[in-house]
């Protein structure tokens, strides 16, 4: 028996959200990657009752060119958006 099927659902999705979410998957909720002699860091800030410190913890290569990746796409996603409105108020 052979069974075929064309399955299709539209989806509205707000593709920046998207984006956002691997983002905080990948390094969690307000933190940040950066390069420290040559090696790459996930940045995270921590808290102690009242004291708050900002720490570090090193991660590799391909995790750091993830997220960038991720926060370029995101931040061409809200250039498109900016320009949308844009030429949205100019019509």
């Amino acid at each position: 028996m052979e069974i075929y099927a064309d399955i299709r659902q539209e989806v509205h999705i707000n593709s920046k959200e998207v984006i956002e979410k691997l983002i905080e998957k990948e390094i969690g909720f307000g933190n940040w990657v950066f390069v420290e002699n040559n090696k790459f860091y996930l940045g995270f800030e921590e808290s102690m009752g009242c004291h708050s410190f900002i720490d570090k913890k090193e991660i590799t290569h391909e995790q750091y060119d993830y997220v960038k990746a991720l926060q370029l796409v995101l931040k061409r996603l809200t250039y498109e958006t900016n320009d949308q409105k844009i030429n949205n108020q100019n019509v």
